[in-house]
């Protein structure tokens, strides 16, 4: 499986000496808080990683990868970023039937007004090689992640963080792109997702099925003026007995066979991912979403149905800072990078990501000689 010392022929694969992380974040309205969380949980991991003398690689990207609904917003559509959320105040502002402004929640409070600006050379990662880092000399690395990880609250609503993270591997593989090279030969590839919706990775082809002039069949309310995020659930999202698997089906709602489903499923099917990742010698894929504390899914209608209508669901989890919708796709591609030392998914609706982090640095030590 992917991830494991051996490739999945069961031949021998040389060993990890390096690894790269890709922080994938959603930053729709409501992720203030858990982006807050974010940078000093990557401290205590950039940290780990320092003390154990392992070369290492952060990069980030958003889950915004734009629908018709997102005019304005970015997207950065896998792109990397590493520029300092002070230099990014405006991205801190949701603008929606009420303004959210997270400026100081997420970043302010966290980066200190010196870091502005932070320049780390011509890679749009944060990177320590032989022990030398492309941080500024002054910049500790706990500052440094809670600068540069926090990605702001005005991007699409329509989550894509699957076809997000898609997107930054083929950009890493393509000469001339920025991200060429974020993950070197032989380096360990960990995954990182923090999002508190269900992925909406949706076939270009297939976008009709946000706009007014579709069928509407997967619109929780067909008489809308325009589609929620139950949009998400309903197109990916298959439930009977309490319990609910990721499904293939095309713009009429109907199952689509595995074969087709490359084509004609209206979101990009989870294979899909799992094979991008097998492409990858070692992998680590860890979900920070909406599950329990002991990183299991449930699957409820909820008592709210206006959580209902907009989401497709209840709460996953819930917590002060909100709720979050169980992530079906997302939590089933990384069942399928589990293993023993690196569970599937942790609860975003958590004060602190710190266990995750260090968790998840644990896992990499032991991989990577």
């Amino acid at each position: 499986m992917p991830g494991a010392a051996d490739d999945t022929s069961g031949g021998s694969v040389n060993p990890a000496t390096s690894v790269s992380v890709l922080v994938v974040v959603d930053n729709s309205g409501s992720m203030g808080e858990e982006q807050a969380a974010l940078g000093p949980g990557l401290g205590v991991l950039a940290e780990q990683l320092t003390t154990a003398g392992i070369d290492w690689r952060i990069g980030f990207t958003t889950t915004d990868y734009g629908n018709s609904w997102c005019q304005g917003t970015g997207p950065e559509a896998g792109n990397l970023r590493a520029t300092s959320c002070r230099s990014r105040e405006a991205s801190f502002v949701f603008q929606g039937a009420q303004t959210i402004d997270a400026f100081d929640e997420a970043c302010a409070n966290l980066c200190p007004q010196q870091w502005s600006t932070i320049d780390i050379g011509p890679q749009p990662w944060v990177e320590s090689v032989g022990g030398i880092t492309n941080l500024p000399a002054e910049l500790s690395l706990t500052d440094a992640m809670s600068c540069l990880a926090p990605q702001g609250i005005n991007g699409c609503g329509f989550e894509q963080p699957l076809r997000a993270m898609r997107a930054t591997l083929l950009r890493e593989q393509t000469p001339r792109e920025p991200a060429f090279g974020f993950v070197p030969d032989n380096a360990l590839l960990a995954v990182v997702i923090l999002t508190d919706e269900a992925d909406c990775s949706t076939n270009s082809d297939w976008e009709v099925i946000f706009l007014p002039e579709g069928n509407r069949v997967f619109w929780s309310d067909a008489e809308a003026p325009s589609p929620t995020s139950a949009v998400c659930w309903n197109a990916g999202t298959q439930c009977s007995g309490g319990s609910c698997s990721a499904a293939d089906l095309d713009v009429n709602a109907n199952p689509v066979s595995p074969e087709a489903a490359e084509d004609n499923a209206v979101l990009i099917p989870v294979a899909h991912y799992a094979d991008a990742l097998a492409e990858y010698d070692h992998v680590l894929f860890t979900l920070i979403g909406g599950v329990q504390a002991d990183g299991t899914p449930v699957y409820e209608p909820g008592v709210d149905p206006g959580f209902l209508d907009e989401f497709g669901i209840g709460p996953g989890c819930e917590s002060a800072a909100g709720s979050a919708v169980p992530p079906v796709r997302m939590y089933e591609l990384a069942n399928t990078m589990a293993t023993a030392d690196a569970p599937a998914a942790a609860t975003i609706c958590q004060p602190s990501f710190d266990s995750v982090f260090s968790s998840l640095g644990d896992a990499i030590i032991a991989r990577v000689q």
